[in-house]
């Protein structure tokens, strides 16, 4: 927990602040109010404040446990060539609440291995003694903590090229601290994933729309992470490149992302480039920061999910298709009438109501130029019963319509990925 009332913002407090309350720095100081009566209503605010941020601290604590559940994952479970993936060497990024992960997605490797708001600085949390486990597991070509069954990595590995289960042992590697198991410089990848604003509902993701924006707790914490951001990661970026990828919700209507957009900018580090993550929906009405942000924008993915309006109106619930070909249209001639390296590509999470659109959505993507597209695998939020999401998750070969997926993939010249 961090310390005094630091968790509390200055907006929050102005909105709940009675016409006696002392000041936001007195407050933050420690200054008490003139009387008991007065003194009273704060603290109640503080008590209010602090349960409310244990909540979702706790919550994200048990994100990770419930991540590995929800995945199926099991430990100690494959063994593979020695450090021969270098992601959590290479990669940090920064979760809701502030917790941080090295691996390309919270839920490939279910351990968070420190707390930007909580812990002294970014080094604390790079190599802390979580971290540190992760890596000095890979190191030794375990993989204790990995989700082989969903990661990227281990999709580019056979099964049968890594031992597995009972050739494993069930105990982790008694713990020591080496500098072959910790960084020394911000990494190459960065992940900002830590608010989930969208104006999307899609039903595999979340069951409401979320605007944090004007959430008063999460708001203030999503407000103290964006500082901690600047100070203890960007400011500290040398001359190595760096890439940051901005997911979780739609980042051109997010605040916080934007105050962020705005930071990196006017630190003017051209080794600083973005893959952006979006939904599509606000590229023209956004057009001076995006046509801004384009020159350093390595990929633009842009979810799509269909390849028709009915489609596309079931599955990304609050968008609208007419809008979201007009604006890819305007995106690409921009980048093509300037010359822009920017790489346009397209997302399409894989599921029960839009498979048998693929054949289709290759050929339709085509007409603007977009060659790379990205066919993912439905994760399981917890939007849905485990019934229900076994049910829409075709890209699982224990599902009844996975031999017919894999049909209409050998259909437009691609192996499905395992």
């Amino acid at each position: 927990m961090v310390n005094h009332y630091e968790f509390i913002g200055e907006k929050d407090y102005r909105i709940f602040a009675g016409g006696s309350w002392p000041a936001y720095q007195d407050f933050q100081s420690g200054q008490k109010a003139q009387s008991s009566e007065i003194q009273t209503e704060i603290d109640l605010f503080v008590d209010m404040m602090k349960q409310t941020y244990q909540e979702f601290n706790l919550s994200q604590d048990n994100l990770a446990v419930s991540n590995q559940q929800r995945q199926g994952q099991q430990f100690f479970d494959k063994q593979y060539r020695p450090n021969g993936c270098r992601v959590p060497w290479n990669t940090l990024g920064i979760n809701a609440r502030g917790h941080a992960f090295i691996c390309s997605s919270p839920s490939w490797i279910p351990k968070f291995v420190g707390s930007i708001l909580d812990d002294t600085d970014i080094w604390a949390v790079l190599n802390s003694e979580t971290a540190q486990r992760i890596r000095q597991e890979i190191y030794h070509g375990r993989y204790y903590y990995c989700n082989n069954k969903i990661c990227n990595f281990f999709a580019g590995v056979k099964s049968n090229d890594y031992k597995s289960n009972a050739d494993t042992n069930d105990e982790p590697l008694l713990y020591t601290s080496q500098s072959e198991y910790q960084v020394f410089e911000i990494p190459q990848n960065l992940i900002f994933d830590f608010d989930y604003t969208c104006n999307f509902r899609c039903p595999s993701c979340r069951t409401e729309t979320i605007n944090n924006n004007k959430n008063h707790v999460i708001r203030s914490l999503n407000d103290q992470i964006v500082q901690r951001i600047k100070t203890e990661i960007i400011d500290r970026i040398g001359t190595q490149p760096v890439n940051i990828r901005w997911c979780g919700g739609e980042p051109f209507i997010s605040e916080p992302y934007l105050e962020l957009f705005e930071y990196i900018s006017s630190v003017n580090k051209p080794n600083i480039s973005y893959t952006i993550q979006t939904n599509g929906s606000y590229l023209q009405s956004k057009k001076h920061l995006v046509s801004k942000l384009l020159p350093s924008v390595r990929e633009l993915r842009i979810s799509f999910d269909a390849a028709s309006r009915e489609t596309y109106d079931k599955i990304r619930v609050g968008g609208n298709w007419d809008l979201l070909l007009d604006n890819v249209a305007w995106v690409k001639k921009y980048i093509t009438d300037n010359k822009l390296s920017t790489k346009l590509s397209a997302d399409f999470v894989v599921q029960k109501n839009n498979y048998q659109e693929i054949p289709a959505f290759d050929r339709f993507i085509k007409q603007f130029g977009i060659t790379d597209v990205n066919y993912q695998k439905m994760w399981n939020w917890g939007t849905w019963p485990e019934h229900d999401f076994h049910q829409h998750n075709v890209y699982n070969r224990g599902h009844s319509e996975y031999p017919q997926l894999i049909k209409i993939f050998r259909s437009i010249g691609k192996n499905i990925i395992e």
